[in-house]
């Protein structure tokens, strides 16, 4: 499959996860803190940020109960469709500790994000 279709197809499936992914750490959205009246504000200054994961391991191999990262999103291109790219938290700081870049091999191999939350959502018995 040349680069142009395969990076197409990359982009088309969005984030991918690691079948290693525990449970969502943070939802998605805006960070907060409370502020003096007690008041949980939302801080849009810093931009939205995507659902954080534990891991059984994390990218680089290691185990790291204090860290959560994001699905991977593609931020490679035709060229390097391989590139992606996964939002660390740090669980001890309490705080967004930037983006990691992760090379992947075989990314259409990966279950996406979407598929992965399908699976592991509890029914509520609605028949919804």
């Amino acid at each position: 499959m040349n680069k142009r279709i395969y990076w197409k197809k990359v982009k088309q499936r969005g984030a991918i996860i690691w079948d290693n992914a525990d449970n969502p750490s943070h939802p998605a959205g805006y960070p907060t803190y409370i502020d003096g009246n007690d008041e949980i504000v939302e801080d849009r200054s810093a931009g939205w940020f995507p659902t954080t994961y534990y891991f059984r391991y994390g990218p680089n191999g290691l185990v790291d109960p204090y860290t959560a990262y994001s699905a991977l999103r593609p931020c490679g291109d035709k060229r390097n469709p391989h590139e992606f790219e996964a939002l660390v938290y740090d669980e001890d700081e309490g705080m967004y500790d930037g983006w990691q870049d992760v090379w992947i091999a075989q990314p259409l191999a990966f279950q996406t994000e979407l598929e992965f939350v399908r699976q592991h959502t509890i029914s509520d018995g609605s028949g919804d």
